[in-house]
């Protein structure tokens, strides 16, 4: 029975420090860029905003700086710079070896903000949103994910306006909850960015009044 209960316990160091191993490699493959190339880009961009867009680039910085952790919305028809400013701010966290993590609703749509991923594979959201209710993530409070969750300084959602209401209210219940912090979107900076001239979320076999009823703009964020 001791014999056993070595072995036991030697297999649970063994879980245990594979798990840490786990967490700081993926903590390293959030924030392991090249720091020089990253600020040459901000160093570039930043002089040729705009004046909304940088308007839009201070504020949020200036939340994630105060820890603030405010919610945006970038909205602004395609074409007009929505992503150069986005991987701006992205590439402005990241040189200050900080962790920004980039999501969009689509493949294609993460395919063109540096480090992006779709919302679903990175957040474990539920396939099923057209029926459900307080839903969240899947992902556990002693997961890596949620390690990195919990260092994170800025999350963005690129084309949101293509989500489900639901997805986002379910970002925003999990977070709360993997930060043990009531304040929205769990303290977090968060930017969505969307055009809601474009495509709203789909709904099958629903109505335009059901597809506009799944919009961001009726949830209660």
């Amino acid at each position: 029975m001791s014999r056993n209960r070595e072995n036991s316990e030697l297999d649970l160091d063994i879980v245990y420090n594979q798990c840490l191993i786990n967490i700081e490699d993926m903590v390293i493959a959030m924030s392991a860029y090249d720091i020089a190339k990253l600020t040459e880009e901000v160093i570039k961009s930043d002089p040729i905003l705009n004046k909304e867009q940088k308007e839009a680039y201070e504020s949020i910085l200036n939340s994630v700086v105060s820890d603030s952790g405010r919610l945006f919305f970038l909205d602004a028809p395609g074409g007009t710079g929505k992503k150069f400013l986005i991987n701006l701010l992205l590439a402005k966290i990241r040189s200050e070896k900080s962790i920004a993590i980039a999501v969009a609703s689509s493949g294609i749509a993460a395919t063109l903000i540096d480090g992006g991923k779709t919302a679903h594979s990175t957040f474990k959201l539920p396939l099923e949103m057209n029926h459900s209710g307080n839903i969240l993530c899947n992902i556990s409070k002693q997961s890596d994910m949620a390690h990195v969750i919990r260092e994170a300084k800025l999350i963005v959602w690129h084309e949101c306006t293509m989500a489900h209401k639901n997805a986002i209210e379910a970002l925003n219940r999990t977070l709360k909850d993997i930060r043990n912090s009531d304040r929205i979107m769990g303290g977090i900076t968060v930017v969505l960015a969307g055009d809601f001239r474009q495509t709203l979320p789909v709904v099958p076999r629903g109505t335009r009044a059901d597809e506009v009823k799944a919009c961001l703009k009726f949830s209660v964020l």
